[in-house]
């Protein structure tokens, strides 16, 4: 850890810098650290008629984070978010660590599926992520097996969870039924310097059964980039039998650029009254950016080589573009659909954003989302959003 200040005596040593506050034993056995991210967002629609209160500035994310270590083994993490939708308990899990290859943990976290769900959202090209992350579950509570093997060349995870439709619709646990999540990550040339280091590739998913309720349906639904829904289920469908997802993905951070590319197929099975239905939804991303002033592209952020701050420099500059889409089983019009869902949709846009410091980003996107109609009836009207953020994260 970088540090920028701190006091130390014969008791332990605190400190102070991008990587939150922090203060050691010490022996260094104990470590307690408060770390925070604060976003602060807009997004402005554009011939479009969305409902009241669409546009508007919100906080996106408002999320103090306290993380600590205990005799060497043990850690922790609780964190909160007072954004859009709180105040509520993102993450609050214990882990024992027993090797690099072997860790133990239980409580509240991200199920290992999705990449970019898995991705310091500090650090996405995007201000919010593609549709794939929505038809994976994002949160949920249970126990997981996970480490690196291989000098950090592969990456593994096994756990078992209560069960979450998506990341979209988190819904609660509301059977007896468990779901398991699997994901294997390679980074074949980690270590080396050629070009190929940051090359990521891995498979992931999940499968269980799930029962859900007239309060709880359990079923997925899908928002467009503006948060806006435009898939979901009629209010009397719900859940009713074996559901699984699996998701490719791959990444590469090679000097300045970072491409991305993911893929997502979920299958669940609906019940509306008599009627039961096997469904299967699908969506793709490929996303693409490049930091323009020449710093290294890195997973969670971009350090600029003439901060602003300070040293009064101009900071860093990036520019990410992408392209994704989702395609929703025929079979799910129309019985068990909204009639108001679309059957699916394409989306491109284009992000500009500028770190003025490893800890402060502010970010200027925008977004075209075309949908398709539903047999032969009229196509909704495209979205095109105008968003912004300005961040902080230490």
């Amino acid at each position: 850890m970088a540090q920028t200040g701190g006091a130390s005596g014969a008791g332990g040593d605190a400190q102070a810098g991008k990587e939150g506050f922090r203060v050691v034993s010490g022996d260094g056995a104990f470590a307690l650290r408060l770390r925070g991210d604060l976003y602060a967002d807009a997004r402005f629609f554009s011939g479009t008629t969305e409902p009241a209160g669409a546009e508007r500035f919100f906080l996106r994310r408002a999320r103090p984070r306290l993380q600590g270590r205990v005799y060497d083994r043990f850690a922790f993490s609780l964190r909160s978010d007072f954004g859009i939708g709180g105040p509520e308990i993102d993450d609050a899990f214990v882990e024992a660590r027993f090797a690099p290859a072997l860790r133990l943990r239980m409580g509240r976290f991200n199920v290992p599926v999705g990449l970019e769900v898995l991705s310091s959202s500090t650090g996405l090209m995007h201000v919010e992520r593609g549709f794939p992350s929505g038809l994976v579950p994002e949160r949920d509570v249970g126990v997981m097996l996970a480490g690196d093997v291989g000098a950090g060349r592969l990456h593994y995870a096994l756990g078992l969870f209560n069960g979450a439709p998506g990341a979209s619709e988190p819904g609660g646990d509301v059977d007896d039924a468990k779901e398991a999540a699997g994901r294997v990550f390679v980074v074949p040339f980690a270590g080396t310097n050629g070009m190929w280091k940051g090359l990521g590739v891995g498979l992931a998913g999940t499968v269980g059964t799930v029962t859900g309720t007239a309060g709880t349906p359990a079923l997925t639904g899908l928002r467009t980039t503006g948060r806006q829904s435009f898939f979901g289920y009629r209010d009397e469908a719900r859940a009713d039998g074996r559901r699984w997802r699996l998701a490719p993905q791959a990444r590469l951070y090679a000097g300045p650029v970072e491409l991305l590319g993911t893929y997502t197929v979920t299958t669940e099975t609906a019940r509306r009254g008599p009627d039961q239905e096997t469904l299967t939804h699908r969506a793709w991303q490929a996303s693409a950016a490049v930091v323009l002033t020449g710093e290294d592209a890195r997973e969670g952020e971009v350090v600029p080589d003439d901060p602003f701050g300070a040293e009064r420099g101009t900071g860093a500059i990036e520019l990410g573009g992408r392209v994704h889409g989702v395609t929703f089983d025929d079979e799910a019009f129309p019985a068990f659909a909204a009639p108001t869902a679309a059957s699916g949709a394409t989306a491109w846009g284009l992000t500009l954003s500028w770190y003025p410091n490893a800890m402060v980003r502010v970010m200027l996107g925008m977004e075209r989302t075309g949908f398709e109609a539903v047999g032969a009836g009229p196509a909704r009207d495209p979205e095109t959003l105008l968003l912004t953020r300005m961040q902080i994260s230490f």
